[in-house]
């Protein structure tokens, strides 16, 4: 899409885009009904692939139609006389048709020329140096990937091929975004990494492994069998390659993450980092497909100037749109007799669309639009029913029409209820995922956050690098014990000792532990910092994240943070070091030479943690890593060898 992004799910398709004024637009459509072809294994990769090259033609064709029509003086171009004659033969429509369908068959006839018929036809030069099939056929393979590479990185070059990759990384970073769960801003997709493992790259890089596989089969028959065949075999590479992509997607086993690297790798070409405001038109445009009733299918709606305006983060409530002077809502349809009329978020409470206990698919449209103007919120009023009645999204659109008792409806009024009030949603599910673990969450612990896997995953590096299979590890200040658990989890023979000074806390640890199968691994202590811990104890590694906001900033946290989540986990005192201080006092004590200290910081803390730890003279290197802010997060300090 030229400056913009397609999102699409199984029912929508959505183009955002930033236009040359600043600000964006959204385009919808309900997409067509898949071709049958399409839920048959291996014949519904070619498939795709075909349909995404006319897709793709149509939606920058469109999308070229789009910034012309908004910006007319720097999009002018008239017609060309071909172009003309085809209107008036044809009609507009079917000489798009045309164009887009001629586009695609050059494309396809360019692409057969230059990756199919230019490294065989090359490659045959070799037959005088060796008649192996197998060593010219893994030459040929090897030169097409080479000349895609080349390629990539000639056009990357290209201001307006370098816009579109950065593109490419929001579309990537938003997705990770909505996959872990987290509020769709641009603050937290930014976190992300450009890379996606369902990525179109991914698909290309398969499709050449695949190829040079299944070629070698073939021996070297005459430049005609080569180049025939190398064609015809296309539809078979391209479903094999779908069907790889789509396992690759829903699995994390080690031969998948093999399988997915190369493709991986070729992303870091093919996606660039983006800035905030490219996230936001990939975060608009996810969210229009995500949001059923938001805009109508086929409308278009310009909603947001972001030069003088703050980007938001709902978009097409009526609230919202009557805060724009001079933009009116998409029409809505007429609303029912039985329900309600819509009302701003603070009023939002208990309102039921009838007397009746309603239906599965009732009750959740109710907690979709009291939940609808949150961040996030359609969405958590899912999670919210799933949490409460044990029914997946899939099973929720079969039993929509089911009754549903009145004693559920009445918890679920009161969870979402809860959740008005800015009640953490983890607080309300009792659950949260850390590390690609299950943790049992509630008010007496700190929720795991997504910056704190930046800390676990260093620990787990540092364990492997120095090889060791049964470290002793202590999680200071554990909380829901998410560290600690996740090293005994990933390291079958580690020991890790989890030691917290509330009784509350350390009874959830405890049940994450057992929860997780690591409960016999793990040992419990409650106790005030190291007073917990036996004076002659010492360990390979300790890990803390101890409570670090200073206390006079706690007030400015959000509601979430401030009135919910136990401020015992976030106080760190006037300035925030009073734990540091503690730390670096007496950690030292308690690990052996050549181990190590991990502590998660502020972002602003680097330098004064990192100082309080060299006054104690007890350490070696001391780094500082960042998250994926690129913000410093963690402190590493060596323990001195004697």
């Amino acid at each position: 899409v030229l400056d913009g992004i397609m999102m699409q799910s199984a029912e929508k398709r959505a183009i955002g885009m930033r236009l040359p004024t600043g600000e964006i637009l959204l385009k919808t459509e309900k997409k067509k009904k898949a071709p049958g072809a399409m839920k048959i294994p291996f014949v519904r990769g070619c498939v795709a692939f075909f349909l995404s090259l006319v897709d793709g033609m149509k939606v920058l064709t469109e999308s070229a139609d789009i910034l012309e029509e908004y910006a007319p003086e720097e999009y002018n171009e008239e017609p060309s006389r071909f172009e003309q004659w085809l209107n008036r033969k044809f009609g507009p429509k079917a000489a798009w048709n045309f164009l887009v369908m001629a586009a695609v068959v050059f494309a396809l006839i360019i692409t057969i020329a230059v990756f199919i018929i230019l490294p065989t036809v090359v490659v045959s030069l070799l037959k005088f140096v060796t008649t192996n099939s197998v060593v010219l056929n893994l030459v040929e393979g090897l030169l097409r990937i080479l000349l895609f590479i080349l390629y990539i990185l000639a056009i990357r070059k290209m201001p307006e091929i370098q816009t579109l990759f950065q593109y490419h990384g929001a579309e990537h970073k938003t997705i990770h975004c909505f996959e872990n769960g987290q509020e769709l801003i641009p603050e937290n997709a930014e976190k992300f990494y450009t890379l996606h493992p369902r990525c179109g790259t991914s698909f290309l890089v398969f499709v050449f492994i695949i190829a040079l596989l299944l070629f070698s089969f073939l021996g070297w028959p005459s430049l005609f069998w080569r180049i025939f065949s190398r064609i015809v075999l296309l539809p078979v590479i391209a479903g094999i390659s779908y069907e790889l992509l789509k396992w690759a997607g829903r699995s994390d086993n080690a031969v998948v993450k093999i399988l997915s690297y190369p493709g991986l790798m070729l992303q870091k070409l093919t996606t660039a980092e983006p800035d905030r405001k490219q996230l936001e038109v990939a975060i608009a445009a996810l969210k229009a497909v995500l949001d059923d009733k938001e805009i109508e299918d086929g409308g278009e709606l310009v909603f947001l100037n972001t030069k003088n305006r703050e980007f938001e983060n709902t978009i097409f409530r009526e609230n919202f749109l009557d805060e724009i002077s001079g933009i009116a809502p998409a029409a809505e349809p007429e609303t029912p007799a039985e329900e309600e009329p819509k009302e701003s978020m603070h009023r939002i409470k208990g309102k039921r669309f009838s007397t009746d206990p309603g239906t599965v698919g009732h009750a959740l449209k109710w907690g979709m639009d009291s939940l609808g103007l949150l961040n996030n919120g359609r969405n958590e009023a899912r999670l919210i029913f799933s949490y409460l009645t044990g029914m997946r999204r899939e099973e929720i659109l079969l039993r929509e029409s089911e009754m549903l008792p009145e004693s559920v409806f009445e918890e679920y009024q009161k969870l979402v209820e809860e959740r008005l009030t800015g009640k953490p949603l983890q607080y309300i599910t009792k659950v949260q995922e850390f590390m690609g673990l299950p943790f049992k969450v509630n008010p007496s612990v700190l929720i795991p956050r997504l910056d704190t896997e930046v800390l676990a995953e260093k620990v787990l590096k540092l364990i492997s690098e120095r090889g060791w299979s049964e470290p002793e590890v202590l999680d200071l200040c554990c909380g829901s014990g998410a560290l600690g658990i996740t090293v005994a989890y990933e390291v079958p023979g580690a020991k890790v000792m989890l030691a917290d000074i509330d009784n509350d806390t350390m009874g959830s640890a405890i049940a994450n532990a057992q929860l997780n199968g690591v409960f016999d691994r793990c040992s419990f202590v409650i106790g005030d910092m190291f007073k917990a811990v036996p004076d002659d104890k010492k360990y390979d590694i300790i890990i803390c994240n101890p409570p670090y906001i200073p206390t006079k900033e706690i007030e400015g946290l959000s509601v979430e943070v401030r009135e919910h989540e136990p401020r015992k986990a976030l106080d760190g005192g006037e300035d925030g070091l009073d734990f540091y201080r503690i730390i670096a006092e007496e950690a030292g004590a308690h690990i052996k030479e050549g181990g190590y200290l991990a502590l998660e910081i502020g972002c602003e803390q680097a330098d004064t943690v990192r100082n309080l730890l060299s006054r104690s003279e007890e350490y070696g290197r001391i780094g500082v890593i960042k998250d994926l802010a690129k913000l410093d997060r963690v402190v590493i300090a060596e323990r001195r060898r004697v």
